[in-house]
């Protein structure tokens, strides 16, 4: 017999009194994983090697409102974080994971655009945005622009970081190609401290400090890291500091936590370059380009045993992010005539993002039998409120002989206020049944509605209100015959609604600068994504083989249409898109070697023929226009991405590790019809190489080297307009001498970095 537990009084206190906080913040407002495997991690064994077949992934708790990735989901556990300092952490998932890649448009190793089979999380405006990130339960995708600041994030207070593979709606809005899922320590995962600093090449010195402990029923866990480094280009020196804190308390089955992060950056970029400039790829094409992000960041959480079968979990967050930038552009409509305030050579612009979220989160979880079968069942809600407050305002500028940008007037051209308020609200289901022995069932689903409000505060056209709602469902059955085998299928629907920075720059008549001067424009559409999936896990032998097809089609898809001068354009919907990737995983591990080795192949299609302005595209007709047919390839997603992984422990104290990423050509942006003159940007392969060795107990040094053999590679390109044609690459004021070319992004050139730490517990 089972007998119910009983709600503790002082259990149901702290839930209510959540509870009515909540609401009262709201109304103001409106005046532990257990990870078995990684997939391209292999374990560490014994001298009889085992290799793991199912990669099984639990959460409980309010951070996660019982939201669990699938099954054979990939991830990167807390060894592999701490083995390689140098690195921050989507660097590991480019490296570690099939079908992640990097671009940085930027420059900047902070900024990387992260890509998992063709879909993009970036924290530059103007990507198409189609993967959720959050960090322990809370989105951390920005309001404006659903773009991500990676540098916001306090990378080493990160215990593991999980990697959704599918859309799935249950993760909520903008989950079109996966969800990024990072969990942070705490006092219990993370017992004792570690001081350590790096530095190296290209200016990097690195500082951080981690302590964690625990008394009874209460622990405690802290975090602080301070980088800097000069950057490989002229005008690019960055920096980013972060302090994370976390109270927990597990007691009488109450799990309690509270966490604070607090981030602060400045970020400088070095933008494209003419792929002609590559013989001097550490040059800058035009400088300063600066952002500067501040973070506070307040999460609590409670979860609740209401009886052995029965769990009730709440959360509720406050997210505060502060941004200003200054950015040097050419004018693109200087006419070539004698140069005024109204017809300069350059433009400054400065601007300004204040941007809040504010959510609540309650979820009931059950595991009692249905019919005797095991069964696994949640239910939970949330809202989320988000507001937003963008300026912005430009001056007129001169080039120097070095591309610097220098003001010739006041800051008075194209101001810009806009006040942008977001209302998303959720209710969402998952259940997984145990049908039988070897097959589960799965299911979920999630309502959503979404509405984004704009103020224009100076009067003019940019107000308007939008609003879109949906359900999207997912199903799933996993078949495992045998403890060798194992086998899935899986369909879900997701959605992405417009964003402010979208909907108010959607006209070919008015582009838009990015950062974006608004204009009025027309409605753009929800995007749907459809998604079916099917994979299978094998164990041949010592080897663990994950084979998985993942075919997603986009409708209404948001796109930026780049104009010739690359810093304006606007969004429109594209009606139908296709990415397909088939993925191979092999991953084994002995006493002493790791290693694992990937394939993937994405092709991104668009499904429906379109025309968009590209002048500087060679095939566009004489009014600058291409036409874009079904069955082209989407811009900057590498047909091929392989990577070659191995781990060597020689000693007890030294560890060896070395990987071979390489990533196959891609289309330019700009060449969407992928007709233009310049080809497709090339692919390239980079070796990186590293070393652990442990002097005792407590010390313990590390080497990292990047790019090896020193490769110049380019990871975006971009078809522009080259103003830089005059004597030693000097703006020439001749227009007629510019040239139409390919623009990219060079990697990152040979770096060596060296860190040493120290730990106790």
């Amino acid at each position: 017999m089972v007998h119910e537990q009983k709600l503790r009084p002082a259990a149901l206190t702290r839930i209510l009194a959540l509870s009515a906080l909540a609401l009262a913040w709201q109304g103001s407002a409106e005046a532990q994983p257990v990870l078995v495997a990684a997939a391209s991690a292999p374990v560490s064994t014994a001298a009889s090697p085992v290799v793991q077949l199912q990669t099984v992934t639990v959460f409980t708790g309010s951070t996660e409102g019982f939201r669990a990735p699938p099954k054979h989901a990939y991830a990167i556990d807390n060894d592999t974080l701490k083995q390689q300092p140098a690195t921050n952490f989507p660097q590991l998932l480019a490296q570690h994971l099939p079908g992640v890649a990097l671009t940085h448009e930027q420059g900047n190793p902070l900024q990387p655009t992260l890509h998992f089979n063709g879909f993009a999380a970036s924290p530059l405006l103007g990507t198409p945005q189609g993967l959720s990130v959050f960090q322990d339960g809370v989105r951390v995708n920005e309001p404006f622009g659903d773009v991500v600041n990676w540098d916001l994030i306090p990378t080493n207070a990160i215990r593991s970081i999980h990697l959704v593979p599918i859309t799935d709606p249950v993760f909520g809005l903008n989950t079109l190609g996966g969800a990024v899922l990072l969990h942070t320590e705490d006092g219990l995962s993370a017992p004792g401290g570690d001081v350590g600093m790096e530095f190296g090449s290209f200016g990097k010195t690195s500082e951080q400090a981690r302590y964690g402990t625990h008394a009874g029923d209460w622990s405690y866990f802290f975090a602080v890291q301070n980088q800097h480094e000069n950057g490989f280009a002229p005008y690019t020196a960055s920096s980013d500091r972060s302090l994370f804190g976390k109270v927990t308390r597990r007691a009488n089955g109450n799990d309690l936590d509270f966490s604070y992060t607090f981030a602060k950056s400045h970020l400088a970029g070095s933008q494209t370059l003419p792929k002609q400039w590559m013989n001097t790829p550490t040059a800058v094409y035009t400088a300063p380009d600066n952002i500067d992000n501040q973070l506070n960041f307040f999460n609590l959480g409670d979860t609740q045993s209401l009886s052995p079968h029965w769990q009730l979990a709440a959360q509720l967050y406050l997210r505060n992010s502060d941004q200003s930038g200054f950015n040097s552009n050419v004018n693109g409509n200087y006419d070539g005539n004698t140069t005024t305030l109204g017809n300069s050579v350059a433009d400054n612009v400065l601007n300004g993002l204040q941007q809040q979220s504010r959510g609540l989160s309650l979820a009931l979880h059950n595991d009692n039998p249905l019919f005797g079968l095991g069964n696994h069942a949640s239910l939970g809600m949330s809202v989320d409120h988000q507001s937003v407050d963008f300026t912005q305002i430009q001056q007129a500028a001169t080039f120097t002989p070095q591309r610097y940008t220098v003001g010739v007037g006041p800051f008075d051209q194209g101001p810009v206020s806009l006040g942008v308020r977001n209302r998303y609200s959720g209710v969402y289901f998952t259940d997984r049944l145990a049908a039988t022995p070897w097959l589960d069932l799965s299911a979920g689903g999630r309502y959503e509605r979404a509405n984004v409000d704009m103020t224009d505060r100076l009067g003019g056209a940019l107000g308007g209100n939008h609003s879109y709602s949906r359900f999207n469902p997912s199903v799933g059955l996993d078949l495992h015959p045998s403890p060798k085998a194992s086998y899935y299928l899986r369909y879900a629907e997701g959605m992405r609604v417009p964003m402010a920075v979208e909907l108010t720059c959607a006209s070919p008549d008015a582009p838009c600068t990015l950062p974006n001067v608004l204009v009025a424009d027309p409605d753009l559409h929800l995007v749907i994504a459809r998604t079916a999936q099917a994979g299978a896990v094998w164990k041949l032998g010592w080897i663990r083989v994950h084979a998985e097809y993942t075919h997603t089609q986009l409708n209404n898809a948001i796109q930026f249409i780049s104009l010739a001068n690359m810093t304006q354009g606007y969004f429109i919907n594209i009606p139908q898109e296709l990415f397909r990737t088939a993925t191979l995983d092999l991953t084994s591990g002995s006493e002493r070697w790791l290693w694992s080795a990937s394939i993937s192949h994405t092709v991104a299609t668009y499904e429906s023929g379109f025309q968009e302005p590209s002048a500087s595209n060679s095939s566009a007709d004489a009014n600058g226009n291409i036409q874009v047919q079904p069955g082209n390839r989407l811009p900057n997603i590498p047909t091929w991405s392989v990577k070659l992984l191995a781990q060597y422990q020689p000693s007890e104290r030294l560890q060896l590790h070395g990987a071979v990423v390489a990533y196959g050509a891609r289309y330019a942006q700009g060449d969407e019809n992928n007709q233009d003159n310049n080809g497709r940007v090339p692919g390239y392969a980079v070796v990186n190489l590293g070393a652990q060795y442990k002097l005792d107990q407590h010390w313990r040094l590390n080497l990292s080297i990047h790019n090896l053999f020193n490769r110049v590679y380019a990871d975006f390109g971009q078809l522009g307009v080259n103003e830089f044609t005059g004597a030693n690459r000097s703006f020439s004021s001749d227009p007629a001498t510019w040239q139409n070319t390919q623009f990219v992004a060079p990697g990152a050139p040979r770096g060596i970095w060296l860190g040493a730490s120290y730990a106790w517990n």
